[in-house]
């Protein structure tokens, strides 16, 4: 019986320390480094970007986002279209999260302005199209990517951050 006991001792200690070194493990992030002109020409390879302009300083003066180390925005040309690439390289997390908050409320204006906009005969398809995207927060990075091939430009740049990871 006393070899029993040792044995269930042991066994609790073992299951323990599994348990504490996959907690560490799951703590130990791989961390990212991403350069942001590098990924839009990447996104720029598989989805068309030559009727965007440059339109970071519009985006920073609407949404107050100024804690950041990077900064890329893309917006189509066409003045009624509500399409932006906002890919953003914060300080650090916590800004990464406060940036997240200013970019719902961008997100908010853009549908309400859409909602009420009677002099935009696409409308409707473009207030869709800002409802159906979303924000996409990787450690100290922010993508937000309001355009017709959203879907497709969220997976180049998860397939981007995934392949950024390093240990």
């Amino acid at each position: 019986m006393k070899v029993f006991k040792k044995f269930i001792v042991l066994f609790v200690f073992v299951l323990i320390f599994c348990c504490f070194a996959a907690l560490y493990s799951c703590e130990k992030e791989s961390e990212i480094n991403i350069d942001l002109q590098d990924l839009i020409k990447v996104i720029g390879e598989k989805i068309d970007l030559s009727e965007t302009i440059e339109y970071a300083d519009t985006v920073q003066n609407e949404t107050g986002i100024t804690d950041f180390t990077q900064i890329v925005v893309l917006k189509e040309m066409d003045v009624l279209s509500a399409e932006v690439l906002i890919l953003i390289e914060a300080d650090d997390k916590t800004a990464a999260n406060e940036i997240v908050d200013k970019l719902k409320v961008y997100k908010t204006n853009k549908l309400n302005e859409l909602r009420d906009y009677d002099l935009n005969p696409d409308n409707e398809r473009q207030y869709y199209i800002v409802e159906d995207s979303e924000i996409i927060i990787e450690q100290k990075y922010v993508f937000f990517v309001i355009n017709t091939e959203s879907k497709e430009i969220n997976n180049i740049i998860k397939d981007y951050i995934k392949n950024s990871k390093t240990k």
